[in-house]
């Protein structure tokens, strides 16, 4: 292989492990045991990897924008979005296991 086939590879490695990082530091930011438990939660309502069974009851969450989930847990959070379910979730999970779920299932494809 060519110098410059070598340094193109390189080039193409350091892009591709840069674009991994921020997903390896939000996957991160909280312990894998308490992300399962709470992906278990989520599961339970939202259906598998949040793809609802009863859509017209429970909406599923799987594929929606990362912005657009944590805004929603952060409304069920503060309650100026109200369901008793949601905003007893929103009172167990702190800023980090937030952005941990809606980043989670922001990647979840249908």
């Amino acid at each position: 292989m060519t110098e410059a086939g070598i340094h193109s590879m390189k080039a193409v490695l350091v892009a591709a492990i840069c674009a991994l990082a921020p997903l390896q530091a939000r996957a991160g930011d909280i312990p894998q045991s308490r992300f399962d438990e709470l992906k278990m939660d989520c599961d339970t309502c939202h259906g598998t990897r949040g793809v609802s069974v009863v859509p017209d009851q429970t909406p599923s969450i799987a594929g929606k924008s990362e912005r657009y989930l944590l805004s929603q847990l952060r409304a069920f959070q503060s309650g100026k979005r109200r369901h008793d379910t949601m905003g007893l979730m929103g009172n167990v999970m702190s800023e980090d296991e937030m952005k941990a779920i809606a980043h989670y299932y922001s990647r979840v494809r249908r």
